[in-house]
This record gives C-alpha cells, sequence and structure tokens, in this order.
C-alpha cells in the first residue's frame, strides 16, 4: 500500500516537472520571438520616422519651377504609399504577436520572414526617396560654387575692360551691354537659389557662363580679327589683284577665273566683319577669314600656273604642227598608192570603208587644229583649256598614225596576199588531181555515188577559186573564203577516197590470200563465191568482215598477224 502511495507522489512530481519544464519552454520561447517583433518594430520606427515629410514640406512652401513641382508631387505620392505600407506592417505586426500569444510558431515564422522582406523593401525605397531629395538640395551647394567662382572671372574681366577700354571703343556700347546682362543674371541667379528654384538658377548659371565667354571672346578674338584684316587679309587681296593686272598685260587670258569679281567680293565681306563682332558671330567670321586667306592663295596659284603655260603651249603647237604636217602627208601618200593599185587589187568592203572614214577623220582633225590655232591668236581661252585640248589632239594625232601604220601594212600585204592565195590553190589543186587519180586507178567494179559527187564539187569548188583568183580587181578577202571553202571539200574527199580505197585493197588481198584453200578446204568455195559477189557490188566493208572471219576460223589466232601484215601493206601503198 505504502509502494503504490510513493509512486503515485513520483508521478505528480514527475508530471508537475514536466508541465513546468514546457511552461519554461514556452516562455523562453515566446520571449525570443517577441524579441525579433520588437526589432521589428523599432525597424518600421526608423524607417518611417525618416525627415522626408519635414523635407518635402520646406520644398512644398517655397516657390519652384515647373519641374520641380512636379518632382515634389511625385516624392509626396510616393510617401504617401509608404506611409500606408507602414500601417499595413504595424497590423502585420500585431497579428504575428498574436499568433506567438496562440502558440501559432509556424506560423509566426512566416509572418516575421514576410516582415523582414517587407521592411527592407521600404527601406530600399525610402533611402532612395532621400537620396533623390539630396541630390536637388546638392544641386544648389554646387550651383552656389560655380557662381562663386564665374563672380571672380567676371570681376576679373570687368577691371580688364575697365583698365583696357579705348582697344574696344568700336564695341563700346556691345561691351557694355554684356557685362550689365550678366550683373543682372548673378541677381536672377540668387533670388532662384532663395526660392529653391533650381531648374532656373542652372539655366541662369548657363546664361552667365555663355556671356562669361563671349566676353573672354571679344578679349581674345577682337583685336586678333583687326590685326588679320589689317596686316593680312587687305595686303594678300592687294597682292592677288596686282599679279592679275601684270599677267593680264603679259597676254594671258584670265577672265575665267573672275578675280577681280572675287576680290570685290570679299572686300564687302571684309567691311562686314565689324558688325559681325557686334552681333558675336565668331564662327561666321573665322569660317569667312579663312576662306578668304585659302582663296586668295589658291587665285595666286591658278595665275601662276596659266602664265607657266604660255610657254608650254608654244612648245606644243611646234609639236603638234609637226605631227600634224606628218599624218597629212603619210594619209595622202597611202591615199594615193591605193588609188594607184585598186583596179587590180582591192581591200576587203568593211577595211576599204574604215580606210575612207579614216582619210576622213584626217580632214577633220586637220580642221579643228587650224581651229585651235585661231583660238590661240585671239588669245580668249584660259591656257589651261588650251593645253588640255591641244594633248587630247597630240593623243589623236597618235592613234591616226598608228591606223595608218596598219593600213599601210594591209595595203602592203595585197601584193604578197596575193601570191600567197595563188600558192595555196596551186597546192589545193595538186592535192585534188592527186586523190582523183588515186580513186580511178583502183579501177573500182562499181563507182560510189556519193564519192564521184564529192570528186565533181571538189572539181566545181577549184574552178571556182581560179576564176577569182584571175578576176579584176583582185579581192584577197574573196580568194581567202574560197581557200577556206576548196580545203573544206579537198579534206572530205580525201577522207572518203581514201577509206574506199583502202577497204577495195585491203579486200581484194585477203580474197586472193583465201582462194588457197580452195583446194584442200572445198568447203569454203560457197563463202569465197559470196565474198566475190558482194565485192563487184561495191561492198568492201562486208568483204572484209567475211573473209576476216572466214580465214580466221581457217588458220586461228595466227591470223591475226596476217591480217595486220595486209593493213600494214596496204596503207604504205596508198602513201
Amino acid at each position: 500500500m505504502i509502494d503504490f502511495k510513493l509512486l503515485i507522489l513520483i508521478l505528480m512530481i514527475g508530471i508537475l516537472a514536466i508541465v513546468l519544464i514546457y511552461s519554461v519552454i514556452i516562455v523562453s520561447k515566446k520571449k525570443q520571438y517577441y524579441a525579433k517583433i520588437d526589432d521589428l518594430d523599432y525597424m518600421k520606427h526608423e524607417i518611417s520616422n525618416q525627415t522626408v515629410p519635414f523635407e518635402l514640406a520646406k520644398l512644398r512652401s517655397t516657390k519652384k519651377s515647373e519641374r520641380i513641382v512636379k518632382l515634389v508631387q511625385q516624392w509626396e505620392r510616393r510617401w504617401g504609399k509608404l506611409e500606408s505600407d507602414f500601417i499595413m506592417v504595424t497590423e502585420q505586426i500585431i497579428y504575428t504577436e498574436e499568433l506567438v500569444a496562440d502558440k501559432s510558431f509556424s506560423e509566426a515564422d512566416e509572418q516575421l520572414m514576410e516582415l523582414q522582406q517587407t521592411l527592407d523593401g521600404l527601406k530600399e525605397e525610402v533611402e532612395q526617396l532621400i537620396e533623390e531629395i539630396k541630390a536637388l538640395k546638392k544641386s544648389e551647394e554646387r550651383n552656389r560654387s560655380n557662381v562663386i567662382a564665374l563672380k571672380d572671372s567676371f570681376e576679373q574681366l570687368k577691371f580688364r575692360y575697365e583698365t583696357e577700354e579705348e582697344k574696344y571703343s568700336d564695341f563700346k556700347e556691345e561691351m557694355k551691354t554684356l557685362f550689365k546682362d550678366v550683373e543682372v543674371f548673378f541677381l536672377k541667379f540668387n533670388e532662384c537659389m532663395d526660392d529653391c528654384n533650381y531648374d532656373l538658377a542652372d539655366e541662369t548659371l548657363e546664361l552667365i557662363k555663355s556671356h562669361i565667354e563671349t566676353i573672354t571672346y571679344m578679349f581674345e578674338r577682337a583685336p586678333l580679327y583687326k590685326e588679320t584684316l589689317t596686316n593680312e587679309l587687305k595686303p594678300l587681296l592687294r597682292e592677288v589683284l596686282k599679279s592679275y593686272e601684270t599677267i593680264i598685260s603679259s597676254g594671258v587670258y584670265l577672265k575665267h577665273l573672275q578675280i577681280k569679281e572675287t576680290i570685290s567680293y570679299y572686300h564687302g565681306q571684309l567691311e562686314e566683319i565689324p558688325q559681325w563682332i557686334k552681333r558675336f558671330d565668331f564662327e561666321r567670321i573665322e569660317a569667312t577669314l579663312l576662306e578668304i586667306h585659302d582663296n586668295a592663295k589658291q587665285m595666286i596659284e591658278f595665275m601662276k600656273k596659266e602664265y607657266d603655260l604660255q610657254t608650254t603651249i608654244k612648245e606644243m603647237v611646234m609639236k603638234m604642227k609637226v605631227t600634224m604636217q606628218q599624218i597629212k602627208e603619210q594619209g595622202e601618200t597611202l591615199n594615193a598608192r591605193y588609188e594607184n593599185i585598186k583596179d587590180n587589187y582591192r581591200l576587203p568592203e568593211e577595211e576599204e570603208q574604215q580606210f575612207n572614214l579614216l582619210l576622213n577623220e584626217l580632214k577633220i582633225v586637220n580642221n579643228e587644229f587650224t581651229y585651235l590655232l585661231g583660238r590661240i591668236e585671239e588669245n580668249q581661252t584660259a591656257n589651261s583649256t588650251l593645253v588640255r585640248e591641244l594633248t587630247s589632239m597630240g593623243q589623236q594625232g597618235i592613234e591616226l598614225k598608228e591606223q595608218l601604220r596598219l593600213f599601210d601594212g594591209e595595203i602592203e600585204g595585197l601584193y604578197a596576199g596575193e601570191k600567197e592565195c595563188r600558192q595555196k590553190a596551186l597546192m589545193l589543186l595538186k592535192t585534188f588531181n592527186q586523190l582523183k587519180g588515186m580513186y580511178h586507178q583502183v579501177r573500182f567494179p562499181i563507182e560510189n555515188e556519193e564519192t564521184v559527187e564529192l570528186i565533181k564539187r571538189a572539181n566545181f569548188s577549184v574552178q571556182l577559186l581560179f576564176d577569182t583568183i584571175g578576176r579584176l580587181p583582185i579581192n584577197i578577202a574573196e580568194i581567202d573564203k574560197q581557200l577556206t571553202l576548196v580545203q573544206a571539200s579537198i579534206d572530205e574527199l580525201s577522207t572518203r577516197v581514201e577509206t574506199e580505197v583502202l577497204e577495195a585493197q585491203l579486200a581484194e588481198r585477203l580474197m586472193i590470200y583465201g582462194h588457197r584453200y580452195i583446194e584442200r578446204e572445198g568447203m569454203y568455195v560457197v563463202d569465197l563465191t559470196i565474198a566475190e559477189d558482194q565485192f563487184r557490188q561495191g561492198n568492201y566493208a562486208t568483204v572484209i568482215k567475211k573473209m576476216y572471219e572466214l580465214l580466221k576460223e581457217v588458220e586461228g589466232a595466227s591470223f591475226e598477224i596476217t591480217f595486220k601484215q595486209f593493213k600494214q601493206q596496204v596503207k604504205m601503198g596508198l602513201v
């Protein structure tokens, strides 16, 4: 009994210890969760308590440009959204505390993780918003720093102007206006900065910079422009005009260069320079000064070139006169030669037309040269143009000389061509007679009609060839054409005659050879009789085939050697 009570007591103490330990663990765990929640709540308060509303209220209460007004409105909307997000975060924190109180630790973990991510995003957005506001305020500091440096530069320029005012007497009013405008811009800049109108302040600062740059440019460039006009460009234009008058008085044509007109126009441009300085049109001034300087130098070079070409033209004219005389004499001589022989010898029609065109071109070039000499005497054409035309005419002269040389060879070749044609015609006639004699010498049992027709056509071609050679005036081109036709006809006849003669002789040789076997081999008499009949009909190829098969059957493979010997003997006999 005692033991049971003790057991109950021990059991109760154990249960009580477990409950106590569990309670301690739960309390400890809740403390950990509450500590995390407190950290997140502190982070939320730290983010939401930034000075953004104060900075926005400060910007809203001052005069601003339209861009800054829109920017501030945008920032306010963004901050309003962030404040709504802060309220949602507060509600999530309260809900997470309830989950911890209810011991829903897994759900609480999810909420804590989500809260951490949300707060990190909010912190990044707030920091970005603060940076944008600071960037706007930094522009104020930057502008104030820049304007101090510009103010120093302006005061130095102003002091310099006051000490050197007489140098810029021609531009006194413009300089005073510049300085006055800059002073007004400085005042306007300060007003803009006081009103936090940073955009307008930036624009005003740029105006101050550009005006100071203009003043600096006036100090640096105005005296330089004046010196360039007085000491360089005007003397240079006078030099150009003087060179023009000197060269033109020597008889050189220069009107095409329009020197006087150009100099007059440039003088007008130089007179406009002071007005351009007053308008601060420095790019136009420098472009004009550079153009006048470069073009004046070019005008001097062009005039010198025209003057130097005077001697060149004289030399080219002398050379061209000699060339034209040579071409004229060569053309007349060649034409006379051809006229003397054209009754007996004639160029092909196309070549004769080209020869006549060449003679006509000689007359045209000679007339052009005469006209060019007249223009040189009139002195109304630029030397450069004359040189170009003389050069072109000289090239024409070279080409005409070459063409005359070629036609000289053509005419000279008419004599040699006749002799060569006659020799070729005689050789073809000899070949034709040999082929004809070879064919008739064989005494074919039956003459081949095609071969006979080929002999007739070749005979007609040869007769026509000799008729053409004997006809005056001799036309070498036509003779060459006839020679080609005769050669083709004889080549075709040669192939046909040689083949037919070889076959006939070889067939006859095989039949004679085959007769030795008539007594010993009576059975072949019929075959030989058939072969002889085919021979009399002129079927020589059939005879050769039949006799070859017959004799090979009798003598076996050794007949191949005999057959080759027969063919070789027939060919040698033909040669």
